[in-house]
């Protein structure tokens, strides 16, 4: 089975590259299921996100952690402030893995994104980079 490795802090940018897909058929249908596939993990980080900061925050009487006006939280001990940011970048360097849920999934989307009509500028662009680059160790084929 084939399988896509994506960054954790890759997810939010290929996520919105891929909503900003103009594709038709089986490609279409390839995006959409990986695109389905790696929402479940942005979800999954997200969770993660908040159990580890409820480790290092401030709580309030209810057990949540308090956020102040801006939306940011404060640290119950400021000393572990380099202790959290590590364990935070570790999270986000880690590597989620994605099978394909239909036989050549991968290599159509490749495809597509490779013979793509449109342009990708900014965020999109390194997405594309990023995306393009898992589908080609996925399916151990060069993009043109």
């Amino acid at each position: 089975m084939i399988e896509v490795k994506i960054c954790n802090s890759s997810l939010p940018t290929i996520i919105s590259m891929l909503d900003g897909l103009e594709l038709a058929g089986a490609a279409s249908r390839a995006r959409t299921k990986l695109h389905s596939a790696l929402l479940t993990h942005l979800e999954a980080l997200g969770v993660s996100e908040v159990e580890l900061a409820r480790q290092y925050a401030i709580l309030d009487q209810d057990g949540e952690i308090l956020l102040d006006e801006a939306g940011d939280f404060t640290l119950k001990d400021p000393t572990q402030a380099t202790e959290f940011a590590a364990e935070h970048q570790a999270l986000m360097n880690e590597t989620i893995t994605v099978p394909s849920l239909y036989e050549e999934q991968y290599a159509i989307l490749a495809k597509a994104l490779a013979e793509y009509p449109g342009t990708f500028s900014g965020t999109d662009a390194t997405a594309y980079d990023l995306l393009s680059d898992a589908l080609e160790e996925a399916t151990g084929k060069e993009m043109p």
